[in-house]
């Protein structure tokens, strides 16, 4: 079967062409929040809930015999197979997923991010038959243990989008900051963005580039959009930085 193609949500392709192209201009899973409101779910997470309101959730993407399970681990064997627990899917055309593997009449890719509505018969419905993609952010704060990671709603990435598309680029460079807070890390399916020190680089492009940001509204916007497993120290840490 054909696997070039990519599954993404109208709304996402939006957000992320938005994002890429007024970022570039101007200057290697909208996203339902996850049981924090920071991210995607798992499987073990999904299936417990009560709720019928969509959700993003990360697995294992698997089909055999013309059945789509989304996995919450892989078994040892070649191809793979699916550990428990899982869940059904339907809506789902597997064909134009981008990255998969078949083999021996299985197909499977881990990592997957579906948006997923329980559906009436018990399976999960996915949601406009939607395979998303990230705009992940993390808060640098932390040195030698892991620092948050969050990630935007289609709303969330349009604002940063657009506050991008304020900033004119100016010929300097990248900023880098020590211990404590050091900025905010954006990631895109496209590109790599680093807001800190009223600066914001776009440290993946060819050649790097770097936009100003006088009011720091950029690193004020991200912190915004912490969810609440950001601790008030964490967030007193960030604010203290850019208020000082």
């Amino acid at each position: 079967m054909g696997m070039k193609l990519r599954v993404v949500s109208v709304g996402m392709v939006a957000t992320i062409g938005l994002l890429v192209a007024l970022a570039g201009c101007g200057s290697g899973s909208d996203r339902p929040a996850g049981s924090d409101g920071g991210g995607p779910i798992t499987v073990e997470q999904l299936l417990p809930r009560s709720a019928d309101t969509p959700i993003a959730v990360r697995g294992l993407l698997h089909v055999e015999g013309g059945v789509v399970r989304l996995c919450a681990s892989i078994r040892e064997s070649y191809p793979p197979q699916c550990g428990d627990p899982s869940v059904e899917l339907v809506g789902l055309d597997v064909s134009t997923v981008e990255g998969t593997t078949t083999s021996e009449g299985v197909t499977w890719k881990e990592g997957v991010v579906v948006n997923l509505q329980r559906d009436a018969d018990g399976r999960f419905a996915v949601v406009d038959g939607n395979v998303e993609r990230a705009v992940e952010v993390t808060l640098g704060i932390y040195s030698g243990m892991p620092d948050p990671v969050w990630t935007l709603t289609p709303g969330q990435a349009t604002d940063l989008a657009a506050a991008l598309a304020r900033l004119s680029r100016v010929d300097e460079s990248a900023p880098t900051g020590g211990l404590g807070y050091h900025g905010f890390t954006v990631v895109t399916p496209e590109r790599t963005l680093v807001a800190y020190d009223a600066k914001v680089a776009s440290v993946s492009s060819d050649p790097p580039y770097v936009l100003y940001d006088p009011d720091r509204t950029i690193e004020r916007f991200l912190l915004a959009t912490a969810p609440p497993k950001l601790t008030a120290e964490e967030r007193r840490a960030v604010t203290d930085a850019l208020d000082g």
